[in-house]
């Protein structure tokens, strides 16, 4: 086979990788057969200088017609990226990740310091521990959280590890600070987090407990994963504080509070009892 360059959503060319391509739908629980059948057809539309994104496109169109609860965990990193153009909707969606583990949860916190006063994402806690957490959201897979970040999330972690934090009417000392993104870290970042004792979350770091290992655990699905809502659609959702699908299973005053028709509800609906991880 002619091998052919495919561009990077960075700009750069690489060689396209069936292997890869075949591996990423069957992480996303895509059967063998169907997985072989998708990159198969892939394959055979690409094209030199084809972007990352068009590929991945093609393959999910193959793929939601097949197996569409799989469609919607192989679209899960760009959903994630969906869910802005702001960061607060990410923020809303690790809380609910956190606290489907068991945490209690505070987003937009504001702490004094020892020196100044800081404004903390989410306050993650539980009994044993408590998580000064800045969540970075980028709208693009190509960017990526560097050094910058961690070397300024640690000296504010600095400055508040010796305040007390009030969490349920008691007050305690954070036990550490943490980063979690929406896509990836710099090799210089990770380095430094490591040296200074400083937690990173990624969708692909750590090895184990990454952003995608605590969706798959708790079975959250953001809500721009749903493929029967429009684009406008999820973003009034969204701006009404919907954020993750299973949401909608308690109540379809949020569909009907964008306007939404019954014979349209009834489809959405359908899909979130079918696909959306249910609690």
């Amino acid at each position: 086979m002619i091998e052919v360059f495919v561009t990077k959503s960075n700009g750069e060319l690489e060689p396209f990788d069936i292997g890869k391509l075949k591996q990423s739908l069957l992480n996303s629980n895509a059967s063998i057969i169907v997985a072989d059948e998708i990159t198969t057809k892939v394959t055979k539309r690409i094209k030199k200088g084809d972007s990352t994104e068009k590929i991945y496109k093609s393959a999910f169109e193959l793929l939601k017609t097949r197996e569409k609860k799989t469609a919607m965990r192989y679209s899960l990193k760009r959903s994630l990226l969906n869910l802005g153009p702001t960061g607060f909707p990410f923020e809303q969606f690790i809380a609910k990740l956190f606290e489907a583990k068991g945490y209690d949860v505070q987003t937009g916190v504001m702490l004094m310091g020892k020196c100044i006063a800081h404004e903390v994402d989410n306050v993650i806690s539980d009994e044993d521990d408590l998580i000064l957490a800045e969540v970075k959201f980028h709208n693009s897979l190509s960017i990526k959280t560097d050094t910058k970040v961690a070397l300024y999330v640690k000296a504010r972690y600095d400055d508040l590890k010796q305040m007390e934090v009030s969490v349920k009417g008691v007050k305690r000392l954070p036990t550490r600070g943490i980063i979690i993104t929406n896509t990836k870290f710099t090799n210089n970042a990770r380095k430094y987090a490591r040296c200074v004792g400083l937690g990173m979350i990624s969708w692909d770091y750590p090895e184990k407990g990454n952003l995608y290992d605590l969706i798959e655990e708790t079975g959250l699905q953001p809500l721009t994963s749903m493929t029967s809502l429009s684009k406008r659609e999820k973003e009034m959702l969204i701006e009404n504080g919907v954020i993750d699908c299973a949401d909608l299973d308690k109540s379809r005053q949020p569909l009907e509070e964008i306007g939404m028709s019954n014979s349209k509800i009834n489809k959405v609906l359908k899909e979130v009892h079918e696909v959306c991880s249910v609690q």
